[in-house]
């Protein structure tokens, strides 16, 4: 996160510093103050991107400097210090430090890739709203790219890229062969191309009946996990209710509720009382016994000393030795009573524990459901294992039926193969065409699937939280080319159909759920993104944002730059340990 942002001589700032901590902070400000200004500063010192215009710099400045301490998630703090200057002929100073030591620019990448899971370039794009408005959009982003990388399926990119590449060269020198051999290859040329037809609905059913193999696995397995899991969790509710039964009995023990998965710290609390208890009460008992142990041998010892102190031996009246008589008497009665409260309190202390044991004999009984078995994820989307069965039994005839035909082709084309060297080279290249062709749509198949595969957990949430938002208006579709569409009455509606704060709300969401789910990125900031919503939209926008650097999530830090001051300054009476108002509709001298 962004915990310090120092500027000189930037835009209307002469010297200006201020301090971010974690949490949600609302940089409030009328417009035209500099609120912009701050983020386009951070962002540039950061990234190098943007703002190297001049027009940065202060008037009557010849130069301008913007200096970041951003501190990594590992608490190390990674300092970058850029400044500009009016002479464009010059390049902009950089200075960079990790931790104080001064480290290559070269270094901030790779710092960035192990920190946050990015490239410099994805990561600015995602942390920091761009300077131009209209790139603020979730097709900028570059998610297809991002997510190639983040997932290690770029390099399925580059091999279709070089897979067309050699389809080109190779169909360029069939059409060449062909042209030079056209009459020849006449009839050879339909045969080759109905075998390359062959051969290539013979590929596309291997693969589809490949696709559906891995499919019925997964449902079985699906539907055996689903089964288990299921199972565990009646076992575990078994359990749970079984315990919340004996947790009510401890609680009228304790005189407090007690939850179900604090049963065993309460009736470890409540022995352990007990038998302090019973403890002491054995103790005042021992000590009450001897008292009047001695209480008795003394007033023997008194009628046995015949008038005489039995310790001084001076001669002692009748009235003495009846007080001393009365007195003996009077305090073994006291004891007695006294022993008597402390064996009732130790029969019912030895009654509580007896109790509290049962409980516990009882809650050590009930069966455990043993560890929790791996989740189900996806059981409900999974579709039948049996339908699956039946289309991969499908897929099996279409597969030696292609296969059938293909055998046909191949000996039709034989057959009629007369031409020279050029028609067995033109053959050969036919062959290298079909096996490219098949290459590349098995690799664009198996690319595209794995990144929508990875784009639906995104995707899915991303349309929840859009319809909380905009309740009623269409579901949101959210493809791993970044592009964004929205179901309207059976039909999609493309992203720039979108209304302001529409196109604004599904920005916001991409951004954060893309950094949570495709990043380690701890931090992100927005430039003004409530001033284009509706009320209510605004209300749940901005108090989403101020929940999302609470501890609890991802994010460390959120700052979002708005003229919404009042809204701002609820949200921050409402928690201000965690929401940060930040004013600088004053900043030092301009």
């Amino acid at each position: 996160m962004i915990r310090r942002l120092t500027l000189k001589n930037w835009r209307s700032y002469k010297d200006f510093t201020i301090e971010i901590g974690p949490g949600t902070t609302f940089v409030v400000a009328t417009n035209g103050v500099g609120k912009t200004s701050l983020i386009e500063a951070a962002r540039w010192a950061i990234f190098g991107a943007n703002s190297t215009s001049v027009n940065a710099v202060r008037v009557g400045a010849e130069a301008a400097t913007a200096r970041v301490e951003l501190e990594l998630p590992d608490l190390r703090v990674l300092a970058i210090e850029r400044t500009l200057t009016r002479n464009t002929r010059r390049r902009s100073v950089l200075d960079i430090r990790l931790d104080g030591t001064p480290i290559p620019e070269e270094e901030v990448g790779r710092q960035f890739i192990d920190a946050y899971g990015t490239e410099p370039e994805f990561l600015a794009r995602l942390a920091m709203p761009p300077a131009d408005k209209s790139s603020d959009t979730p097709s900028h982003l570059g998610l297809e790219d991002h997510l190639g990388r983040y997932y290690g399926i770029d390099g399925l990119g580059a091999a279709i890229e070089h897979l067309k590449k050699r389809d080109s060269a190779i169909a360029a020198e069939i059409k060449k062969i062909k042209a030079d051999n056209s009459s020849d290859a006449q009839r050879l040329d339909q045969l080759l191309e109905e075998e390359r037809t062959a051969k290539l609905r013979a590929e596309q059913a291997n693969v589809t009946h490949q696709a559906l193999k891995g499919r019925a696995e997964h449902a079985r397995e699906m539907r055996r996990r689903g089964s288990e899991f299921a199972a565990w969790a009646i076992r575990s509710e078994t359990r749970r209710t079984a315990a919340e039964r004996l947790a009510e009995r401890i609680s009228v023990e304790l005189g407090r509720s007690v939850p179900a998965e604090l049963l065993q710290t309460a009736i470890d609390e409540i022995l352990s009382s007990v038998d302090e208890g019973i403890e002491r009460v054995r103790v005042e008992m021992a000590v009450n016994e001897s008292r009047e142990a001695q209480l008795e041998s003394n007033d023997k010892d008194l009628l046995a000393a015949d008038h005489d102190c039995p310790i001084c031996r001076r001669p002692l009246d009748g009235a003495t030795i009846a007080s001393a008589h009365e007195a003996n008497a009077d305090e073994i009665t006291r004891i007695r009573t006294m022993m008597s409260d402390l064996k009732s309190t130790e029969a019912d202390l030895l009654e509580r524990r007896r109790r509290a044991k049962e409980v516990l004999g009882e809650y050590r009984k009930i069966p455990h459901p043993g560890p929790e078995p791996e989740s189900p994820e996806g059981v409900h989307d999974t579709p039948d294992a049996d339908d699956i069965e039946a289309q991969l039994e499908n897929a099996f005839g279409q597969l030696v039926e292609a296969r059938t035909a293909y055998q046909h082709a191949t000996r039709e084309r034989e057959r009629a193969q007369t031409a020279g060297e050029a028609m067995g080279r033109l053959e050969s290249l036919f062959r290298k065409n079909a096996v490219l062709t098949a290459a590349i749509a098995a690799t664009e198949a198996t690319r595209n699937e794995l990144l929508t595969d990875t784009i639906r957990p995104l995707a899915s949430e991303v349309s929840q939280r859009w319809q909380a938002l905009f309740p009623g208006r269409g579901q949101l579709e959210t493809r791993p080319d970044g592009q964004i569409t929205r179901s309207v009455s059976g039909h999609q509606l493309d992203f720039d159909a979108f209304s302001t704060g529409e196109g604004m709300g599904a920005t916001i969401l991409v951004r954060l759920l893309v950094a949570h789910f495709a990043t380690s990125v701890n931090f992100c900031w927005f430039d003004e993104p409530l001033e284009h919503l509706d009320p209510d939209v605004r209300r749940q926008v901005g108090n989403a944002l101020s929940r999302l650097a609470t501890g609890t999530g991802p994010f460390r830090q959120v700052v979002v730059t708005t003229y919404e001051e009042r809204l701002a300054r609820h949200l921050q009476a409402r928690d201000p340990e965690h929401v940060k108002l930040l004013d600088v509709r004053q900043p030092p001298e301009r």
